[in-house]
């Protein structure tokens, strides 16, 4: 191996050396009381990327009360979170295996604060959305964070503990929804960021202090080229399908941001076989044992990206508030008494779905028991998966989250028929994020864990933004429409923003039939079948 990086063959595989910073290294002496202290500063500092985004997206229409003048362009404030966090989770990670795990942890969380910051202070909207990029780092924190845990701690308890990483302790799933609606009613929208702020100051000094750096280095520099052609053709399918139903989806001015990202996607593994110090090993991206587990974890989104959009959207629909909206709109449009108006109002559609629940019924009678069996789920997946593989729970997981995508389609008519589904999805949930992360580490060499990671993430971005395009496109299909009979005439129109019940479920159904491909694929899967090591393996591979 060259001594200088540079002079290595073009799409050689990196060096990777060990350094020996204070306090650093794997934790193979350290009490039982330290290593619990360890996984859990981790997880509560991972646990800001989805507590962000359920504060934020819950409170979408109270934010926009700040903004007035932004109209539609409100979306972005989401838009830009998966759309900057997507595109440079992998460069991210591959700093990370360049430079020390717990240093881009660490600046990845610094950033986080600051872009909280500073949209608790400002009243601008190009700065609340810059601040908003910069809350796009959480995206990174949970990549890093798994191949840090994999770095430092006793092999025997990565499984689990990358487990636990992958579901939380419940500070997010638990908490945001009651949180959202206490905060932002008693205190505005501005509270929710500096709710963020103490909670990410205080974890700051946490994570300095009780975790130790990785010792695991790539002998390495980024390369730039690369890091361009996957960055921005990320950002560019990716702003193609959050942005594609407002655009139009097949007019040539959508199209060329799709066709423009494709390219430099496809121009990127081409350049790293050419370059001698490659973002990832051309060879290992393509290997089934990484491709296929980044296939699944695409697909898998997909469904987790509708079930997540859909069951929060219909419980929060209320049919009473929409059927008796409609005529007391048209009485309040013609300037005539509401009984003049409502006989001639006939609705087209079922909207039984609609429970009309507010956040706290939402957390109360749904989420809670989606999230309790999720948080056992993702630790029992590491468990198992030192015994048997973690190719059997994520079969599991893959099957019993297609199955209740199918269910949800039939069953979804009152929160008692939704509740068990929602078990059922949230012991998926877990189990399919207590296998992925580790799967990366069983296959990927040490020196690159982070961008590997990385690379998931974004795949998984790229599932869950490409499930609620195409639950947005089915449900465009099917809108929930009025006929208002007059002497004039019938008049039928959309009712904006209320869908039927057969769009959502045709979305269920679409997301039951992508589960059936990823079972397909975990079954064909040649990895994950011996017992997980914790990284023993990858740490050889070649």
């Amino acid at each position: 191996m060259p001594a200088n990086p540079s002079d290595s063959e073009p799409g050689a595989r990196p060096a990777a050396v060990r350094t020996a910073p204070p306090g650093g290294g794997r934790l193979d002496g350290a009490s039982r009381a330290r290593l619990s202290a360890v996984v859990a500063v981790v997880v509560l500092v991972t646990e800001v990327a989805p507590l962000q985004y359920t504060l934020v997206a819950t409170a979408t229409e109270r934010i926009g009360h700040s903004f007035p003048t932004v109209g539609a362009d409100l979306s972005w404030m989401i838009i830009i979170i998966g759309l900057v966090g997507g595109a440079t989770t992998p460069i991210l990670g591959k700093l990370a295996d360049i430079h020390g795990k717990k240093l881009l942890l660490l600046g990845c969380t610094v950033l986080f604060l600051a872009g909280s910051v500073l949209c608790a202070l400002t009243s601008s909207w190009a700065l609340f959305l810059t601040g908003r990029a910069l809350q796009a780092t959480s995206f990174a924190i949970t990549a890093i964070a798994a191949s840090l845990l994999r770095d430092i701690l006793p092999r025997r308890h990565v499984t689990v503990a990358v487990g636990v990483l992958a579901t939380g302790i419940g500070v997010s799933a638990l908490a945001s929804p009651f949180l959202a609606g206490a905060l932002s009613d008693t205190w505005g929208r501005r509270s929710m960021f500096w709710f963020l702020v103490v909670y990410t100051a205080a974890l700051v000094p946490l994570l300095w202090a009780v975790v130790p750096e990785s010792t695991v280095r790539v002998r390495q520099r980024l390369d730039l080229i690369g890091s361009v052609l996957l960055g921005a053709g990320a950002a560019l399918i990716l702003l193609y399908v959050s942005e594609g139903e407002d655009w139009g989806w097949s007019r040539p001015s959508a199209w060329a941001y799709l066709v423009a990202g494709f390219v430099l996607l496809a121009a990127f593994p081409a350049w790293e076989r050419r370059t001698s110090h490659p973002i990832i090993d051309p060879a290992l991206l393509h290997a089934p044992k990484v491709s296929i587990v980044l296939a699944i974890g695409l697909l898998a989104n997909v469904m987790i990206g509708i079930q997540s959009y859909a069951i929060a959207y219909m419980a929060q629909t209320d049919a009473d508030v929409v059927d008796g909206g409609v005529p007391a709109g048209l009485a309040a449009d013609l300037g005539v008494p509401i009984d003049n108006i409502a006989p001639s109002v006939v609705f087209h559609g079922d909207i039984g779905y609609a429970l009309g629940f507010g956040l706290t019924a939402l957390a109360v009678h749904l989420m809670t028991w989606q999230t309790i069996p999720s948080m056992l789920a993702g630790p029992a997946a590491g468990a198992v998966a030192k015994r048997t593989g973690l190719r059997l729970p994520l079969l599991v997981s893959l099957v019993a989250m297609a199955a209740s995508m199918l269910l949800y389609g039939f069953f979804h008519d009152s929160w008692q028929m939704l509740l068990p589904v929602g078990v059922l999805f949230g012991l998926a949930f877990g189990l399919y994020y207590g296998c992925d992360n580790n799967l990366v580490i069983e296959a990927v060499p040490e020196e690159q864990q982070g961008v590997a990671a990385g690379m998931l993430t974004l795949a998984e971005s790229f599932g869950a933004a490409l499930g609620t395009a195409v639950l947005t496109a089915i449900l465009a299909a099917h809108p929930y429409r009025a006929t208002m009979t007059t002497e004039g005439g019938a008049q039928t129109f959309d009712i904006p923003q209320v869908y039927t019940d057969s769009g959502w479920t045709t979305g269920f159904f679409v997301a039951g039939a992508v589960g059936s491909i990823c079972v397909v694929l975990a079954v064909v899967m040649k990895s994950g079948r011996t017992p997980a090591t914790g990284g023993q393996s990858g740490a050889t591979a070649t």
